[in-house]
């Protein structure tokens, strides 16, 4: 409570970041939370980077092996870039979740709940959802409808860049696979920046050392396996997350002897936000948070009628169309997925994604708030919002939970953009202007030696930008600017058949250079000079974003108006594969039929979500206005049940969906090894027949599938006999 705002402290509850200046000069609020110095020491900090990055990598390369060994996977080159194209829905799901759960994911999110209250964790969660994270909402609407076309109209495609030279030729594959790479270095480095910046701040390490050791472990085991230990890592960085997820989540709102409550903290939001709070030095300093939240409805953190969090959501989703529809790590996911698990896998992790920027910025970014802690503007931007509240609450326990939630975001994600850059330098350039005829163990070694290469610049890149002083939330509200002009063409490639390939280039070339320049030329105009801090503010990120997708799509829509290409995908289906190899997949899988019904499944869903999520939700929370303690009490129960839904979800579908692979590993550890030596002869005899007998391998999945509908109807008479019995 707050004893008077002439006192010393303004409030009981943040006592102790609050003095008594000596010379009676009054109160004196402390300058910053962390002050620049570490809550653990180096050892945690280093035990974490490297512990964590070799313990991932031994473990990672271990169960590849034990796929290799008892379930038969061949690791060929189109494996170690594919997973062999049959990854199950769960897996996708989980793979979704982790490859979209950035450090920016887990830092920004509740950097901008710190600064715009309850309306900043919702734009970006349904901002980010919608868009990029190709799977929910308007996101899954359409990255989810093209993850389908792909199955339908490039079935064997590695890369996106792949598709766009085989419909619109080299000219529009040299202007895309730049943008492609431009998109992996962008999100590489918000990677690392948050990453460094975070394990600095917590442990004191080193942050170009930091930049460095971090993609370590995941360069190793990235190397052993490819995409598959690229999934499997990432279900395993899932569920860590969300348990932390989960931790954090109860901590705030039922567990904390600080908060405890949903009464507590909006009692404390509704105090730390009133207009009769001093908020001058050195009450307060500036930078902090103190007193009416500027730009939102009565000043209130408890609102959605928020102006700064609007503009936020607008240059988010935005920003995020470009990171999905761009980054051809997004890509390889929907092609490794099988045809029936892309749509259902690509909804269900948005679902589940948004839970982690919602319901852990609504518990950590609101908390910092309700403590009052005395962050500042700088310490917010470098993504330090999630630690402060964790370190309040729990001390160094809860650093020590931050840290490792957000390695793994850090490492996951990093290991998806491993993937997605080899991908474009082994087919895009090597396959396609170096060795078009390199075989499997080629593009392998080329594919390892990219993943190597891009492992050391991503340190390289991360110093660089420390050096030059950008920060975490620089670069992401920068990224829509420089690849947004790109989203729409790229969607037009698999969704329009009268997309030409001029106006691809012309969109994507002419808005790039259009929202920079409208981007630079609004910092100027607006604040009379052009450097970091300006070029990072609302107005011209939202001019320059705005800009950059709109004319992009406006140019290349125009030129294909004036001269439609009309095309009948013929050249993308011609799209050869390096290895062929049997799969076990029936060849239903790829009918057209199945393909149309899936695809109006996730237009179906897609747009129920689209509407529910991002028009109704917001709709029906503005007439609230200021929200009362009951209206934020039913906010922070939807918060909690999400996360909790959610991570169960994330974390238990995926085990029973492999289930019988499992069953068939754990039994094959304890089988004799000479016995499986036979089998695995055995197989490899009747595989030989099949190649030598093509009609042989239809005949056996034609049987195969005879055999599972007889055990079905079997299956289903004995159930109705059961039933028919007294």
């Amino acid at each position: 409570m707050a004893s008077s705002w002439s006192q010393c402290p303004p409030f009981e509850f943040s006592s102790k970041y609050y003095h008594v200046a000596g010379d009676g000069g009054g109160c004196v609020r402390q300058s910053s939370f962390f002050g620049g110095k570490p809550v653990l020491n180096q050892g945690v900090g280093y035990s974490v980077i490297l512990g964590f990055g070799a313990f991932f990598a031994v473990f990672t390369s271990f169960l590849v092996w034990l796929e290799k060994r008892y379930v038969g996977s061949k690791h060929t080159s189109e494996w170690f870039n594919t997973a062999g194209r049959s990854v199950k829905t769960g897996l996708i799901a989980s793979v979704i979740v982790s490859q979209w759960t950035w450090a920016a994911t887990i830092l920004q999110s509740s950097n901008v709940a710190w600064e715009y209250g309850v309306s900043g964790p919702f734009w970006y969660a349904s901002g980010a959802t919608i868009q990029a994270c190709r799977i929910c909402f308007l996101s899954v609407l359409l990255f989810g409808i093209i993850a389908i076309e792909i199955k339908r109209k490039a079935p064997h495609a590695h890369t996106v860049c792949e598709i766009v030279k085989a419909r619109w030729g080299t000219a529009a594959h040299i202007v895309f696979l730049s943008f492609c790479f431009l998109t992996n270095i962008i999100v590489t480095a918000m990677l690392l920046l948050g990453g460094s910046a975070v394990v600095n701040a917590l442990t004191g390490v080193n942050i170009y050392a930091a930049s460095f050791l971090i993609p370590l472990g995941v360069i190793v085991y990235t190397l052993a396996g490819g995409l598959k230990a690229t999934f499997l890592a990432s279900y395993i960085h899932s569920v860590i997350v969300h348990v932390v997820l989960v931790i954090f989540v109860y901590l705030v709102y039922t567990a904390s002897s600080e908060l405890g409550s949903p009464s507590i903290v909006y009692n404390r939001l509704v105090e730390v936000a009133s207009k009769s709070r001093i908020c001058k030095e050195p009450v307060s300093h500036h930078g902090q948070s103190c007193g009416p939240a500027s730009g939102n409805y009565k000043g209130s953190y408890l609102t959605m009628l928020s102006s700064g969090g609007l503009v936020f959501g607008i240059i988010n989703i935005v920003g995020n169309f470009g990171t999905v529809f761009v980054d051809n790590g997004y890509w390889v996911s929907a092609i490794a997925a099988r045809p029936s698990s892309t749509h259902k896998g690509y909804l269900l992790g948005g679902l589940v994604w948004f839970a982690v920027p919602f319901s852990l910025a609504t518990s950590l970014g609101l908390g910092a708030l309700a403590l009052d802690l005395p962050l500042t503007e700088s310490e917010a931007s470098r993504g330090l919002v999630p630690p402060a509240t964790a370190i309040a609450l729990m001390g160094k326990g809860g650093s020590v939970l931050l840290l490792t939630m957000l390695f793994m975001a850090v490492t996951s994600a990093g290991s998806s953009e491993l993937i997605a850059v080899s991908s474009l330098c082994t087919y895009d350039i090597y396959r396609t202007y170096v060795d078009p005829n390199a075989d499997g163990k080629k593009i392998l070694k080329v594919s390892r030696g990219v993943i190597l290469a891009f492992g050391c610049f991503m340190g390289l890149l991360a110093v660089i930008l420390n050096k030059a002083g950008v920060s975490l939330g620089w670069m992401y509200l920068a990224m829509g600017v420089l690849i947004g002009s790109a989203v729409i063409p790229i969607a037009f490639m698999l969704l329009w058949r009268k997309a030409n390939a001029i106006g691809a280039i012309l969109g994507a070339t002419v808005g790039c250079v259009l929202g920079i320049i409208t981007w630079l030329s609004v910092t100027k105009i607006e604040y009379g000079r052009i450097n970091l801090d300006t070029t990072g503010r609302n107005a011209p990120m939202l001019a320059g974003n705005l800009v950059s997708i709109l004319s992009g799509g406006a140019i290349h829509a125009i030129c294909s108006f004036l001269s439609p290409q009309n095309y009948d995908w013929g050249t993308t289906k011609k799209i050869t594969v390096v290895e062929k190899a049997t799969s076990d997949l029936p060849a239903e899988e790829y009918k057209e039929e199945k393909l149309q019904r899936a695809k109006a499944w996730i237009v179906k869903w897609g747009v129920g979500f689209t509407v529910v999520i991002v028009l109704l939700w917001p709709l029906l929370s503005l007439p609230a206005g200021d929200f009362g303690i009951g209206y934020f009490t039913f906010w922070a129960v939807i918060a909690i049940a999400w996360g909790t839904i959610g991570s169960v979800a994330i974390i238990a579908l995926p085990v029973i969906e492999s289930w019988e692979t499992i069953q068939s590993v754990i039994l094959g550890m304890f089988t004799n090894d000479r016995l499986m030596e036979k089998v695995e002869e055995m197989n490899l005899k009747l595989h030989t027949i099949m190649l030598a007998i093509p009609e042989s391998e239809k005949i056996y999945l034609l049987e195969k599938e005879k055999a599972k509908k007889k055990e079905a109807l079997e299956q289903g008479s004995h159930s109705l006999s059961a039933v028919e019995q007294p």
